[in-house]
């Protein structure tokens, strides 16, 4: 009977020993993997604490798109252009067209293109209160697609000028104009800036003409639009709607705005634009791929041709020669050129910097009227 009760006592105890012994090694192996993890990935966060959060875009204040319409679109207007022409038998042809233009100061000023007005006999600026008004055009370049036209009307709703060196790809971006005729005034599209200094060959009534530096836009830009505004998230007008890919839907291409500045502070100054002449015949790297010419410049304007006598040629600039700055403004363009050239004063010297066969090169400049 003792043996029987030693041998259950014996039996309890074992079996507890190996509880704990089990207890143990699961708490043991435990430790262990903490301990492990700890070393090959470093001390891990408690999960209590707040998971990561995705990083904020920061985007600046910009007006809705129909605060943005109610501001604009008043300075919008409608143009009806009227050309003569005249056949074998020397018999009148009249051709009529419709195009968009912008009031860019109160005293009727407008800015529109110039396949738009540059051709036409008789200009008509149809307003948004229903007036309409004779134009008269002031200053018109097929080389830019801008021009100037003047009606006589006071205190109108004048657009605010942006900066369109400060667009940046996939800014807001809204147009307005006149898609398809007058039937359709004041048509509001908007999207984003698709990209920037694109350069596109154009057609013009005379020539094809290679068209440098444009805003590319997905926002709709049909016949009609031309010489309409393109507006940036803060109201202000960024560029001038020029011409649509033929080839795609939702590409589009305005003019900077920032070219057409120096223009219309002369013709609000003095009543015209004399436009500065260089005198060089030149590409630039972008004009270089679409041209496929096979010439090596990553920046600046590279010179193909000096025309004699001209103030490129009294300046010593020579065919080959790199033009880097003209007036302590570098010079990445013929775009840029041209807009840095427009807001310089005739007959007067600025410094420019040239490179040549490995060497920088300074001399001066006088522009002269073209």
């Amino acid at each position: 009977m003792q043996n029987e009760k030693y041998s259950r006592k014996s039996s309890s105890e074992f079996k507890k020993i190996l509880m704990v012994a089990v207890l143990c090694s699961f708490i043991g192996a435990l430790a262990a993997a903490i301990i492990t993890t700890s070393i090959l990935y470093g001390r891990q966060p408690s999960s209590d604490k707040t998971a990561p959060q995705t990083p904020k875009v920061i985007q600046t204040q910009e007006q809705p798109i129909p605060a943005i319409a109610r501001e604009v679109t008043p300075a919008v207007v409608g143009i009806a252009t009227a050309s003569i022409d005249y056949d074998f038998f020397y018999r009148p042809i009249r051709t009529e067209a419709v195009g968009s233009g912008v009031i860019v100061n109160a005293d009727g000023y407008i800015i529109t293109n110039d396949h738009v007005v540059g051709n036409a006999n008789e200009i008509t600026v149809f307003l948004y209160d229903g007036r309409k008004y004779r134009a008269k055009r002031l200053y018109t370049d097929p080389e830019l697609d801008l021009a100037v036209i003047k009606i006589n009307a006071k205190n109108l709703t004048a657009a605010r000028l942006g900066d369109s060196d400060k667009v940046v790809v996939g800014d807001l971006a809204v147009a307005i104009g006149n898609p398809l005729g007058l039937t359709l005034q004041r048509t509001v599209t908007a999207g984003i800036i698709s990209a920037k200094g694109r350069t596109v060959m154009v057609r013009d009534r005379r020539d094809e003409v290679l068209m440098q530096d444009l805003i590319q836009t997905d926002a709709s830009i049909n016949p009609g639009n031309s010489g309409g505004p393109l507006v940036n998230g803060s109201g202000e007008i960024i560029g001038i709607n020029t011409i649509k890919a033929s080839q795609a839907e939702a590409i589009g291409f305005s003019i900077p705005v920032n070219i057409a500045k120096p223009i219309l502070k002369s013709v609000l100054e003095k009543g015209r634009f004399d436009k500065p002449y260089l005198g060089i015949e030149g590409i630039d790297k972008d004009m270089a791929k679409l041209m496929n010419v096979n010439i090596n410049v990553d920046s600046g304007i590279y010179v193909v041709d000096v025309e004699k006598d001209s103030p490129a040629d009294g300046a010593g600039i020579k065919k080959g020669d790199i033009i880097i700055k003209l007036a302590g403004t570098r010079i990445d363009s013929m775009a840029k050129l041209r807009q840095v050239m427009y807001n310089l004063d005739i007959n007067k010297k600025y410094d420019m910097e040239l490179y040549r066969k490995g060497s920088h090169i300074r001399t001066k400049i006088v522009l002269a009227p073209r």
